[in-house]
Formats: C-alpha cells, sequence, structure tokens
C-alpha cells in the first residue's frame, strides 16, 4: 500500500509551489487535501479548491477545500498564499508557511473522515471522503521578496482569469479589456493592486529612495504610459536622468512611439527642469531596456532595478512580469556605465522631426563594442554571482546566424544542466530557432534524463508552428495577423521529457466544466517574462532575467540587459516557482486549444471519482515534476551522479 514518502515546498512573494511523490499507488484514493501552516502562528488554512467532482457543478465559482475537492494532481500552486479569495486585498509577505498533505479515500471503518467541511455552495451531493493516513509536512519556507541582496516580485497578471471574470461580475461590471484597462490604469484601484502583485512597489521604490537620501536616479525605458508612474517621474524630476526609447507604430496612422508619447509630451514641457533624453529608432531596432539605476549623493552607484515589466498599466497588470533589485555598487556602476554608452550613442542619431517619423537609426560601432566584452561575474556580499551583458553586443546591425556573445554565455551554462531547464519568454524568434527555445529543446532531446519546461507567449515562437503560406504576388497587406492562417497553430508541444505551451484562454465556444470563458489579453502580449531557469535544487543552479527577448533578433539589434544571477538558491527557486506558474496556468488551457482545434474529446473539467488519475501520474510523465521538485536539493544532486 503506498503513501507519501517525501514532500517539499518552495515559494516567492506570490505563490508556493507543493511537491509530493509515493512509493506506490493508494488504492481508491481521489485525490490530496493541502493544507498551509503558519509557522509562528500555529493557523492552519486548508487551501481552496474550485473545481467538482463529476456529478457536481459550482456555477457561482464558489470556492470549498481540498479537503471536499481533493487535488488530483502531485504538485499545487497555493495561488492564495497572498492572493486572498474573496476580496482584493493582499495577505502580508514576510511569514513562514509549511504544508501538510494528505491522502483521501472513500470512508470506511477505522478511518478519520473529512472534518472542517465549509458550508456547502456547489449543486450535486457530496462525495464523503477520509484521511488515508496522517500524510507529510513540508519544509518551512519564507515568503518574501528578500534573498539576500537581491530583491525579486513577480506579478499577478491575468494569471487570475477566472476570479477577475466573478469579481468584476460582482460588481456589476462585464468582463472585458475595456473594463479590465479602465481599474489597471487607477491608481488607487483595488484591481490594479491585486494584479500588479509587489511589481509596482518595487518601480517606486528607487524613486522613494532616491528622495529620501538626496540622490539621483538613471533611468532608460521602452515604454512608459502609466499615470502614477509618469506622476512619480514628474514629481521627482530634479533627481532622474531619463533616456526614454520610442514605442511602437500605431497600425492605423503609421506614426511611430504611439505608447510613449503622451508622456514624452508631459516630460518635454517640463523644459530644462528635466533630464530627458529622447532616444528615437522608430524602425525595427528597439530601445528595449526597463531599469533604473540609484546614485547616492555623493556620486555613487549603489543599486539597480531591472527586469520585463514595462512602465505601462499593461505591463504592471495585463501580463507576467518579473522586477529585480540588485543591491551591489559594482552591478549599479556597470549599469551607470551601460547608460552612459547609451547616452554618447544617442548623441549620433538623427532626431525625428516629427518625432513620431521613420528614421534609419541603429546602434553605432562604439556601443556594440563596449557590450560584447566578456562579462565577468561580480560577487556581491552575500556571496550571490551575478553577471550581466548589454545588447546590442554584435558588429552586425541586423541579425545574422553566429551565434551572439550574450546568448553564447547563456548557453554554455544551459549546457550543464543536469536535471531541469525551466523558461518562460514572450516571442524570442519565429519557431524558437536561434533563441533559448530552442536550445532548451535540442539539451532535452539529447539527455532524455532533462525535464524541460516552458511557456511561450506568442504562437509563432512554438518550436512546431507552422507559418502562413506567403502572400500572393500582387496581394494587399492589409494589417491582418499573419501569425496565424487557416490551419489552427499548436498549442502545445510535447516531445519526450521536454513539455512548452503558448498562453491561451478558455473561449466561450470551449467552455468546460464550471470555468467560464477568460481574457487572454489587454495589450499585445500575455507571457512577458524574459526568463530562464537552470537546475533550481542544484547549488549550481542559476536564473536568467532581464529586458533580453533571448533570442538573436535582441543581441543584434536592440538596446536589452541580460542579468544572469547564480550561488543564490533561494532566489533561483523563487524564479522557478513563478515560471511554472505561468506554465501549469497555461498547460490546461493550451491543451484544451489543442484538442478543440483537432477536434478530440477534451478533459470534461471535473474530478475523477475513481483512482485512474493516480496511476497515470505514478507511470508516466506527468509525476516528473512531482518526483523532481519533492525530492530535497542534497538527494537531486546525489541521485543524478549516481545515475
Amino acid at each position: 500500500m503506498g503513501k507519501i514518502i517525501a514532500a517539499r515546498a518552495y515559494a516567492n512573494d506570490e505563490v508556493a509551489l507543493v511537491a509530493w511523490t509515493l512509493d506506490g499507488t493508494i488504492q481508491g484514493c481521489l485525490g490530496f487535501e493541502v493544507t498551509r501552516i503558519y509557522v509562528d502562528t500555529k493557523e492552519e488554512r486548508v487551501l481552496a479548491a474550485w473545481v467538482p467532482f463529476k456529478g457536481q457543478s459550482n456555477p457561482d465559482w464558489k470556492p470549498q477545500t481540498t479537503g471536499v475537492w481533493p487535488v488530483q494532481k502531485l504538485f499545487w500552486r497555493d495561488l492564495t498564499l497572498r492572493k486572498r479569495r474573496d476580496s482584493t486585498t493582499l495577505r502580508p509577505s514576510d511569514v513562514h508557511v509549511k504544508y501538510r498533505i494528505r491522502a483521501l479515500v472513500p470512508p470506511k471503518p477505522g478511518l478519520t473522515p473529512v472534518g472542517n467541511v465549509p458550508e456547502k455552495t456547489y449543486k450535486g451531493d457530496p462525495v464523503p471522503l477520509a484521511y488515508f493516513d496522517e500524510g507529510k509536512v513540508t519544509n518551512d519556507v519564507l515568503v518574501t521578496s528578500r534573498y539576500g541582496d537581491v530583491s525579486a516580485a513577480f506579478t499577478n497578471g491575468i494569471l487570475s482569469a477566472q476570479w477577475l471574470k466573478h469579481a468584476l461580475e460582482e460588481r456589476g461590471e462585464t468582463l472585458s479589456a475595456d473594463v479590465v484597462r479602465t481599474h489597471i490604469e487607477a491608481p488607487d484601484d483595488p484591481f490594479r493592486q491585486y494584479l500588479t502583485g509587489d511589481v509596482l512597489g518595487f518601480l517606486r521604490q528607487l524613486l522613494v529612495d532616491a528622495k529620501a537620501e538626496g540622490g539621483h536616479v538613471r533611468m532608460a525605458l521602452y515604454e512608459l504610459k502609466d499615470k502614477e508612474l509618469v506622476d512619480l517621474i514628474i514629481a521627482n524630476k530634479d533627481r532622474i536622468s531619463l533616456i526614454l526609447s520610442n514605442s511602437s507604430k500605431d497600425r492605423t496612422s503609421g506614426k511611430w512611439d504611439a505608447t510613449d508619447s503622451a508622456a514624452r509630451a508631459k516630460l518635454t514641457a517640463l523644459g530644462k527642469k528635466f533630464d530627458l533624453h529622447n532616444r528615437m529608432f522608430n524602425n525595427n531596432h528597439i530601445g528595449h531596456n526597463k531599469f533604473a539605476v540609484l546614485i547616492d549623493k555623493g556620486g555613487t552607484p549603489r543599486k539597480v532595478l531591472t527586469g520585463s515589466t514595462n512602465w505601462t498599466a499593461t505591463g504592471l497588470c495585463g501580463q507576467s512580469n518579473n522586477a529585480m533589485i540588485i543591491e551591489s555598487d559594482p552591478v549599479a556602476r556597470r549599469y551607470f556605465d551601460y547608460w552612459d554608452e547609451l547616452l554618447k550613442d544617442t548623441a549620433h542619431f538623427k532626431q525625428p522631426k516629427p518625432l513620431t517619423a521613420s528614421t534609419s537609426n541603429v546602434q553605432g560601432p562604439s556601443i556594440r563594442t563596449a557590450n560584447a566584452q566578456t562579462s565577468d561575474e561580480i560577487k556581491l556580499k552575500d556571496g550571490t554571482s551575478v553577471a550581466v551583458w548589454y545588447a546590442p553586443c554584435t558588429a552586425a546591425t541586423t541579425k545574422k546566424p553566429d551565434t551572439p556573445p550574450d546568448l553564447g554565455y547563456v548557453y554554455s551554462l544551459m549546457r550543464h544542466a543536469h536535471d531541469a531547464i525551466l523558461f518562460a519568454v514572450f516571442m524570442p524568434s519565429r519557431s524558437g530557432q536561434t533563441s533559448i527555445v530552442a536550445e532548451a529543446v535540442s539539451l532535452g532531446l539529447k539527455d532524455p534524463s532533462l525535464l524541460v519546461y516552458g511557456a511561450i507567449s506568442d504562437p509563432t515562437a512554438m518550436p512546431n508552428y507552422v507559418a502562413p503560406p506567403p502572400r500572393k504576388k500582387g496581394q494587399v497587406d492589409d494589417g491582418a495577423d499573419t501569425s496565424t492562417s487557416k490551419t489552427p497553430q499548436p498549442a502545445v508541444f510535447d516531445k519526450g521529457r521536454v513539455h512548452i505551451v503558448r498562453a491561451a484562454a478558455l473561449i466561450k465556444d470551449d467552455i468546460v466544466g464550471a470555468f467560464e470563458y477568460e481574457l487572454l489579453k489587454v495589450g499585445n502580449a500575455i507571457i512577458h517574462d524574459k526568463i530562464v531557469v537552470v537546475d533550481p535544487l542544484s547549488e549550481h543552479g542559476f536564473v536568467a532575467m532581464g529586458s533580453h527577448n533571448m533570442g538573436y533578433k535582441a543581441s543584434y539589434e536592440n538596446d536589452e540587459n541580460l542579468v544572469i544571477v547564480r550561488n543564490n538558491p533561494e532566489l533561483v527557486q523563487a524564479y522557478a516557482v513563478h515560471v511554472l506558474d505561468v506554465y501549469d496556468h497555461y498547460r490546461f488551457r493550451a491543451v484544451q486549444l489543442e484538442q478543440h482545434n483537432q477536434h478530440k474529446k477534451t478533459w470534461d473539467g471535473f474530478l475523477s471519482r475513481d483512482s485512474s488519475w493516480l496511476d497515470d501520474s505514478l507511470k508516466s510523465e506527468k509525476g516528473d515534476l512531482a518526483r523532481y521538485f519533492a525530492q530535497s536539493a542534497r538527494k537531486a544532486l546525489t541521485s543524478k551522479v549516481a545515475a
């Protein structure tokens, strides 16, 4: 008779990942109850669940607990770790938690029935359950954004898809992109605060610190539109120097800088009171950075903010994004010097008149040469190792097939992966070629023991993407989306232990169980992260992140920064939790879309009333993630060496 033999928990500032593994099947197992335990107060909270058993329904999307609707998987995301199930307020961070996992089976003599069952809010008869045994308790984990000298935060974005729809309806509103946009653009709106998590606070932090310390901030931004952040910049105009690049082209007018133009006009109107530098490419090259450097009143760079989050309401609330603050004089100095290079390079640009007109501006040889230099790791005071690369870092000004030095560095580290490669990216390249997607797939297929899990935003970046037929001679480009054709594009790539999904939503024509249709996006991107995590349970694990889209185009043609962090296991694991949160959210939806497009039977959206689901997880690759993350770091290392 099987039992849980190992269980582990991992967390960042938003979500916890809990994984467990068994030594065999548990006869009649209908799932697992998962309970969060606050270590300091001893308070216990059985995690919420929304998916009922077959024969039941949850039309109002009211939560029960995993003691009523148990987890039919061997790992689980604690989505209510910070996000409350019944309000838009967040729970506090910097608390220690652990989890108890107990198998549930049909009642029989000698077994304790599940107690503390909440009031019934669903339709259908209850399914009586009992505890199989005492279960297993995980390690303690700290819910925090602080990891020594490095801090990291992650947005909730519209991963809160089902909650968002019902929360709006309770206010008498209908889910739509326009309604969501109205909420996330209002500075004090509770939906905005809920969806951005701690990231908005990170973006504010350097400006707040600069004001408190009498310092200065150097910023390089790609998109700037969020009203609160624009107002914050204006309020601190005397202590900011900003290089603001152009944003995208408006498809209707054909003019550049569609996103930034309003903020740019406000900042320009400040005249000499504000140190603004317009870095206008207005072509396929982009100034894609999103960083800020804090310089103290003595002129010493002290810390830097970077990540994938654009300074827009969509970046804060409508996408999966991350932000990192590194407290290190040497790292901050690198960014300080890079800002200088950007400024010097901008002096050679031909400024368009008007600023919305096209140009042929590209980065010059001086900045390219400086960026191409090998990046030596910097050791932080807490022992963390940080390597920083900047782009463009090639002599050629357009993408070539030669591996650029920054991605070459990342590839060299990826090729030492022992156990797992995880990634979440927006659009690194067509079909994932010449990017970390192709590299991860190649490594996973060469080493069948290597786990590769990835999430991609744009369907054209999927490894199995099928390009539409070329336009016929004389066919007018009507601006239609060419990323899709009459043949539905793949939403899933599964080969061996390589599993990749793209962002997808439940649509009105494909609703399952008690789920409701969802909003996929309020902007161009859904997954906007640019993250690679390798061997998160190993002391040699690392995370690569920043503004870099992780493809050759970014290295050859864009202003970018790319950070590789090692020797900080808790930080690496925090990023792993975020990637798997994104992956697991879209996995179910992508599979549903794939099955729908192939006219195959989809999951009905309800829990199984027998234990066949468990046998499948134990005997197939579905249990790979649980088996890996249920181990301690030391066991993960020694098991690989023994193999």
